[in-house]
């Protein structure tokens, strides 16, 4: 398997894990103060990376949430952020300037924060009540899970919380599994460029897949690989993108085991009867070993995420394209 270290990722696996008792600490005193809403804020894929959580709040909680772009924000503001919001965060970096300036706009507002960052020392860091360091270790979901868990918890929302989180311990043998069993479906996909590059690929999915589905395509696929991309949520299919569906054109599925399972359903049965290029990549083909059934929906964003590293990183390695390559981002200023 091409750039896949099976150590590594049980070790930060584990590295996440032992963040828990902090994380949950942290999540007990935001209760004790008090919360009316919580908004999820940052900027392009770490934004998109927290698009599963709003999902997974707004489906089993009565807490409102809400989810805003930082510059956007900004300009406009909301009525609904007061001093008894919480905010959640997040940069891997720690100083993506939209998200630090986000960051002082919220505390000057006494707004309670939560950072998720890469870095220890960051200006996000110090720029936000509570802020947790997660380093190099992958999936960040892991932090969110822990602090949205064990508010639903508190909450009286989710009361199989603590078994869910006792669970997560086994997320690094899952993750590895996952990535050995789906590598071959990566590395057809990869394949598919192997001639020469697609013009136009769609990607699609809903509910808690869908922040990580328009991650891999602007993130991955459009920022990394430079490669025209349409990502749209399975519900908005059948508005405007249906009429650029033809033979010839690539459709990627990414779906889950949430409710929303239907919607993703619909769009194949229709591809599957007007292009002749068509990819699901579905997380219920995979074992979760050691994760009980009832809690695989919400892992659905973590194990897609395995499977999709697992398609771009043989695509970079077909198209001879590193990862880690940019024309424009953090390159020039704009």
């Amino acid at each position: 398997m091409i750039d896949f270290n099976e150590k590594a990722v049980k070790e930060q696996a584990e590295k996440l894990y032992a963040l828990r008792g902090e994380l949950e600490m942290v999540a007990d005193k935001v209760c004790e103060k008090g919360v009316d809403n919580i908004l999820f804020t940052s900027a392009g894929g770490s934004l998109a990376a927290l698009e599963p959580f709003s999902y997974m709040m707004k489906s089993m909680s009565k807490i409102p949430v809400f989810t805003e772009i930082p510059a956007e924000l900004m300009v406009t503001g909301n009525a609904l952020v007061t001093d008894r919001t919480l905010a959640i965060l997040t940069s891997k970096s720690g100083d993506t300037k939209e998200t630090v300036a986000v960051a002082k706009w919220l505390a000057e507002k006494n707004v309670t924060t939560i950072s998720f960052c890469g870095e220890p020392d960051s200006p996000l860091k110090a720029a936000t009540t509570y802020s947790i360091c997660y380093g190099e270790a992958e999936p960040h979901d892991l932090i969110a899970i822990f602090v949205l868990g064990r508010i639903l918890y508190n909450k009286g929302e989710f009361a199989d919380y603590p078994k869910f989180a006792d669970e997560l311990k086994n997320l690094g043998n899952v993750l590895v599994s996952v990535a050995k069993a789906s590598d071959a479906k990566g590395l057809a996909y990869a394949k598919m460029f192997d001639a020469k590059d697609k013009e136009y690929q769609i990607w699609t999915g809903s509910g808690m897949t869908w922040g990580h589905t328009y991650s891999m395509a602007m993130c991955v696929l459009e920022e990394c690989q430079w490669l025209r991309t349409k990502s749209v949520n399975s519900a908005e299919f059948f508005h405007g993108t249906i009429e650029l569906v033809e033979k010839g054109v690539l459709v990627c599925v990414g779906m889950g085991e949430g409710p929303t399972r239907p919607l993703d359903e619909r769009v194949i049965r229709f591809v599957e009867k007007h292009t002749d290029q068509i990819v699901v990549f579905d997380t219920k083909e995979y074992e979760f070993p050691g994760i009980s059934d009832s809690f695989r929906w919400m892992l659905s964003p973590v194990i897609l995420w395995a499977i999709y590293e697992r398609a771009y990183k043989n695509l970079a390695e077909i198209r001879k394209h590193t990862l880690d390559i940019r024309r424009y981002y953090r390159r020039l200023e704009y």
